[in-house]
Order: structure tokens, then sequence, then C-alpha cells
């Protein structure tokens, strides 16, 4: 099947008749109508109007598609520069108001750290982003903590999972050495764990920052 773009309204019309001269859509003339080009190409036929003027089915799908990768691309890309950010919802943010202080006056660090964990699930899940969501959070065993995420639009086959990680590594790190909320876990040597899910739950990487990753030199 061959289609005629409308160049008023840019509609695609299928092209069933070569006497077709008029939009379906916006029913204004085709500027590319085949009776006016064997007019000014009377040699050729109307097979060679269809291969020169025409866009075809192929040509169509071969244009969803590319579209469809550079919208993901774009959106990796999107994901990649935000995701450093909105990946470091610590304990203390405003999220759930919990402060770690408090709770060290009463109880030990085990649990105070699965209190934590129980009051930020009772915001669970919730959208960090547009395209992030914090499922949950967990208290492990060993002195990790773990935030899991799932990225709501996007498949494992739509990212580099590599340069992700790559991208976005040292800025949590960086952030977990840093930043004057997380002193709590730098003071008991605590592991801060992020893991990301794509949107069908499948495992896409886990970050995991270390006692020694952040330990002053």
């Amino acid at each position: 099947m061959e289609y005629l773009k409308c160049n008023k309204c840019g509609h695609l019309n299928k092209l069933k008749t070569e006497y077709q001269v008029f939009c379906t859509d916006c029913n204004q003339k085709l500027d590319n109508n085949y009776s006016d080009w064997k007019r000014r190409n009377s040699d050729q036929s109307f097979e060679d109007f269809k291969r020169i003027e025409c866009i075809s089915e192929e040509d169509i799908n071969r244009a969803r598609i590319e579209k469809q990768r550079h919208a993901k691309r774009k959106g990796a890309k999107y994901w990649i520069g935000l995701i450093a950010t909105v990946a470091i919802v610590t304990i203390t943010t405003n999220l759930v108001n919990f402060s770690f202080t408090d709770f060290f006056k009463e109880a030990t660090f085990d649990k105070a750290m699965m209190a934590a964990a129980s009051q930020i699930n009772e915001t669970c899940p919730i959208m960090i982003d547009s395209e992030t969501r914090l499922d949950n959070a967990i208290a492990l065993p060993n002195n990790i903590f773990q935030y899991n995420y799932s990225l709501i639009h996007f498949l494992k086959e739509d990212l580099n999972l590599d340069e992700v990680k790559e991208q976005i590594e040292p800025s949590i790190v960086n952030f977990v050495k840093t930043n004057p909320d997380m002193k709590i876990q730098r003071d008991f040597k605590s592991t801060i764990r992020y893991t990301y899910k794509d949107k069908n739950g499948i495992h896409l990487f886990t970050i995991e920052v270390s006692p020694d990753m952040y330990a002053e030199k």
C-alpha cells in the first residue's frame, strides 16, 4: 500500500486510485496528485509516480520504529541524568520526616534501622519522579540498609546497564560519603544498597556503598 502525504495538513492518504485528487482528511487538493504529476512527467507511468512521490507501508513502519528507538534513547538519557538525584532518598529526608538521632537515644542500631524501614514503607510505593518509584526499604542483616526502586517506563533492553551504572555510581557514593544526613550510617559503618528493577519487575542492577568506599582516608 502506498500513501500520498497532504502538504496542507500532513495526513497520509491511502492511494487507492490514480484519480485521487483530494485529501480525505482536510478535503483540500493534493499538490502531488497523479493527474498534475503526469502532465509534468508525460513519459512516466503510474508505477513511476508511486515509486517517486508516494510513501510506502515499509517507509512508515521504518519511521515508526526509528521514532520509538529515539524516544527510548532520549528517555534513557533523561533518566541517566536524573537518577543520581532521585536515587539518593535517605532515611532522614522529608519523605518520611524521620530522625535517627531520636531513635538512638533509646534503641539499638538494628532496631533503629528496622524502625526506619518500617516508617518509610508506610509511604510506599511512592513516585520519586515521573520515571522512578520507590517500592520499599529493607533493613538487612550485617548492617545493610536497602532501597528498592522500579523504573516504571523502561524495559531492561531499553537501557545500557553498564553505562547507566557507571554514570550514577560516583554521585551516589559521594552523597553517602559527604551528606550530613548520612552521618549516622557512616558512624555505624553501614552498607547502603540501592537496587533497581524495570517496569516488569526484572532486576536491572545494584549499587552498593560499603564503609570502605566512604571512610575518610
